[in-house]
C-alpha cells in the first residue's frame, strides 16, 4: 500500500484506540460489536460523513481480520456491525470544451512555469493517472520508442499507458537537456507535493470552467468519462485507470447514462 494509505489506516486505528480509552480501555478479548457501534455513532454525531465513517470501519475490518489470522483474536467484532448508508452521487467531469479552450487559449508561454503546468494538466487529462502517480513519475518511466508511460500504481502494480501524440511531443521537448530524475519538479529540482499540484490544477481549471469541483482527481474522472462517451470499452478504461475490479470503473457508465437521459428529453414527442 502507498505511504498515504498506511498513514490513513494508522490514524484510524489511533482514533479508535483513543475512543476505547474513554470507554475504560477494554482489551481485545472484551471487544464487542457494541464498542464499534458506539464509536460509529459518536463520529456521526460529531458531523463526520457516512462515507468517512465507512472508510474507518473498513480499516477496522482489515485490522481485525489480520488479528484473527495471527490467532491474536478469537472473534471478529465487525460481524454484527451494519455500516451507515452513503448517498450515491454521480461523478462530475470537466466539459471537454472547457479543457480544449484552456489548452488552446491560455498564454502558457507568458508564465514562468507555464510549460510545466500545461504538460502537468495534459498528463492528468490524457492518461487518467492519479495525483500520487503523477508526482512519482520519472524520466525512466517514459518509453518514447514504444510510445508509452509506465506507472507504478496502488499495491505496487505497474501498468502501461499509451502516450497521446501531443503529450509525447510535449514531454520530449520539455525533458530535453534536463538532469532531474522526476518529470515534474519545483525550482531547485525537488519533486512536487500534493497540495502544490492541487493548487496548480485548480487555478487553471477555474479560469475556463464553472464546474463545481476542480482537482487532479476530477481530471481523472474527465479522462474516463470522455473516453467512454467517445466509444472506449469499459474494460480498456479499467486497465488504463489501474482499477483492481470492474465495479470501480462502472460508476462512469452511470454518468454517461445520465447524459443520455438528458439528451433523450429533447425528443419532440412529449
Amino acid at each position: 500500500m502507498s505511504f498515504h494509505t498506511a498513514a490513513a489506516y494508522k490514524a484510524d486505528l489511533d482514533q479508535f484506540e483513543a475512543y476505547l480509552l474513554s470507554l475504560g480501555n477494554p482489551n481485545l478479548s472484551q471487544l464487542k460489536a457494541s464498542h464499534v457501534r458506539l464509536w460509529m455513532s459518536d463520529m456521526m454525531q460529531n458531523g463526520l460523513s457516512a462515507r468517512s465513517v465507512n472508510r474507518k470501519l473498513s480499516t477496522l475490518r482489515s485490522y481485525f481480520k489480520f488479528l484473527r489470522s495471527q490467532d491474536i483474536m478469537e472473534h471478529n467484532p465487525m460481524t454484527k456491525v451494519v455500516p451507515p448508508k452513503t448517498a450515491k452521487h454521480l461523478v462530475k467531469d470537466i466539459p471537454s470544451v472547457d479543457l480544449e479552450a484552456m489548452f488552446a487559449r491560455f498564454p502558457w508561454e507568458e508564465q514562468e512555469t507555464g510549460a510545466r503546468d500545461k504538460l502537468l494538466l495534459l498528463v492528468l487529462y490524457t492518461t487518467g493517472m492519479r495525483l500520487s502517480e503523477l508526482i512519482s513519475l520519472k524520466r525512466s518511466d517514459i518509453d518514447f520508442g514504444r510510445n508509452l508511460l509506465r506507472v507504478l500504481g496502488k499495491r505496487n502494480k505497474v501498468r502501461e499507458i499509451p502516450l497521446h501524440p501531443e503529450l509525447s511531443e510535449g514531454l520530449a521537448a520539455f525533458l530535453e537537456g534536463v538532469t532531474h530524475e522526476h518529470v515534474f519538479v519545483r525550482n531547485g529540482g525537488a519533486p512536487l507535493y500534493p497540495v502544490l499540484v492541487y493548487r496548480i490544477v485548480t487555478h487553471y481549471l477555474r479560469l475556463f470552467s464553472s464546474a463545481s469541483k476542480t482537482s487532479p482527481h476530477v481530471l481523472r474522472h474527465s479522462f474516463a468519462t470522455h473516453m467512454l462517451n467517445n466509444g472506449a470499452q469499459l474494460m480498456a478504461i479499467k486497465d488504463l485507470l489501474g482499477h483492481a475490479s470492474l465495479s470501480a470503473t462502472q460508476v462512469y457508465t452511470k454518468n454517461s447514462f445520465e447524459k443520455l437521459k438528458r439528451i433523450h428529453q429533447l425528443h419532440p414527442r412529449k
